[in-house]
């Protein structure tokens, strides 16, 4: 595993300070330089700094401890962060779109002693206290999971880890200077994380910020801004293929992560606007993990090759492995991620150097004896054309007994032409017998699926209440 102090070519931060202490010398080597490019104005490096002391002479930041923060306007963001690191505080970075009660309770559950949110102060930003909080414990930030089976669990992830996967990501993509990144999710995810805070803050990767306050802000900063690199989720992608009429010539490189990619999109992409579009697999846990070099593993039913200096192995499960120094540590007491090795929720096998997803462990499910991993009839599906994207789960049918369901996305084509190509291509068992076709996947705005929504639009189809 390669030392994290090379991979970012200073000596491995041990405090989140020195995270702002790259920062600062980046401003002073260059205070000018662009950091954010914005409807109003472009924004230098220098301007950022000074937005970071008001932040921190207005507001009494938990020195040494945990500030939550949730603010949704991404410069502000940013200075907040910033002033933060400068306290060698830990960031708790919060969903600013959540609601205001489940914000203020996971900010406490993980230890912060404030929350920083947006407000019409002097600084744009105000401070709610919570408590004495919880000491930083050498954690830069703490990033949390989705939580879409269970509470969101905490990832601490130190500053070495945190430029170690920034770096590690902009080698193996080919990201540098001269490059502007669009700021097309948020940076309190993981992806944003890894993809735009750092990159912004510790590697000096100038952003473009869309209004997202105007309907046509995200496509009027498309223009306006020259983005060379967009980090996606196919949603956008999906949007942008029914919306777009060009994409601007600076950009380059299209990144598609957050969930899988159907390769239909990949294939409409490539062809209406001559990019391809490169998945990335990464999780909250490990920071990145597979990227796909070429642009066509979509379209192939994979995720690409290990990201430089990540290790990609499967356990005698079928479990997806991480070794990284990247991988954060699991709060609370818990032992995965640990030691900087993850065990993924996800089944995958490694096919030519490349890695194929297979479903999440614990999906995988039994019909008349054959053992159906959803990821292997979702790609099959996905070949159809006319079909965006599926998602395949376990189902009983009127007699009880076990059969497969497909909840399918799709336009122009039917049930029986879906079940047609199926028997083609798997063995009985593994067709689809109860089908619902949709206009799309019911998914929240962090774009996962959301599953409740699915099995009740599959218990309508197999009642006859909706399409099958």
């Amino acid at each position: 595993m390669p030392d994290p102090a090379l991979a970012v070519g200073f000596a491995a931060p041990p405090m989140p300070s020195s995270l702002a202490a790259a920062f600062a010398a980046s401003c002073r080597a260059e205070p000018g330089a662009l950091l954010a490019w914005t409807k109003a104005r472009a924004v230098t490096r220098a301007e950022l700094a000074a937005a970071a002391d008001a932040v921190a002479a207005a507001l009494p930041l938990p020195r040494g401890g945990r500030l939550a923060v949730s603010v949704r306007d991404p410069l502000r963001f940013l200075a907040v962060v910033l002033a933060a690191w400068r306290a060698d505080a830990a960031v708790v970075l919060l969903d600013a779109a959540d609601p205001q009660g489940p914000r203020r309770d996971l900010a406490q559950r993980f230890g912060s002693a404030a929350i920083a949110t947006d407000a019409a102060t002097a600084c744009g930003v105000a401070l709610a206290e919570l408590g004495p909080g919880e000491r930083a414990d050498g954690f830069a930030a703490i990033k949390l999971t989705s939580g879409s089976t269970d509470l969101p669990r905490g990832i601490g992830v130190s500053a070495a880890a945190l430029c170690a996967d920034a770096a590690q990501l902009e080698a193996t993509m080919g990201i540098g200077d001269g490059d502007r990144v669009f700021a097309a999710v948020p940076m309190s995810f993981s992806y944003g994380v890894g993809n735009l805070l750092v990159p912004a803050l510790v590697r000096g990767r100038a952003l473009v910020l869309p209004d997202a306050s105007h309907p046509l802000g995200f496509l009027q900063a498309m223009r306006d801004g020259a983005p060379t690199v967009l980090p996606a989720v196919p949603a956008l992608l999906r949007a942008l293929l029914q919306h777009a009429r060009e994409l601007p010539a600076s950009l380059r490189l299209v990144l598609s992560a957050g969930a899988v990619l159907p390769p239909e999109v990949a294939r409409g992409f490539r062809q209406r606007f001559g990019l391809p579009v490169h998945s990335f697999y990464g999780s909250t846990e490990s920071g990145g993990i597979c990227f796909d070099r070429v642009g066509d593993a979509a379209e192939r039913g994979c995720v690409g090759a290990p990201v430089q200096g990540v290790d990609v192995t499967i356990d005698g499960d079928g479990r997806v492995v991480v070794a990284s120094p990247a991988v954060g540590e699991a709060l609370a007491g818990g032992d995965n991620p640990r030691g900087g090795v993850f065990r993924a929720p996800d089944h995958g096998e490694l096919v030519d150097g490349e890695l194929r997803l297979l479903g999440r462990a614990g999906e995988a499910f039994d019909v008349g004896g054959h053992k159906v991993h959803p990821r292997e009839v979702e790609q099959v599906v996905g070949e159809v054309a006319g079909v965006a994207e599926a998602v395949v789960v376990p189902w009983r049918d009127r007699d009880g007994r076990a059969t497969v369901a497909a909840l399918i996305a799709a336009r122009g084509v039917d049930a029986a032409a879906i079940r047609r190509h199926c028997a083609a291509k798997l063995p009985p068992a593994k067709v689809p017998r109860c089908l619902c076709i949709v206009a799309e996947l019911p998914r929240s705005e962090r774009g996962k699926l959301q599953r409740a929504v699915v099995e009740q639009l599959l218990a309508a189809a197999d009642r006859g209440e909706a399409g099958s």
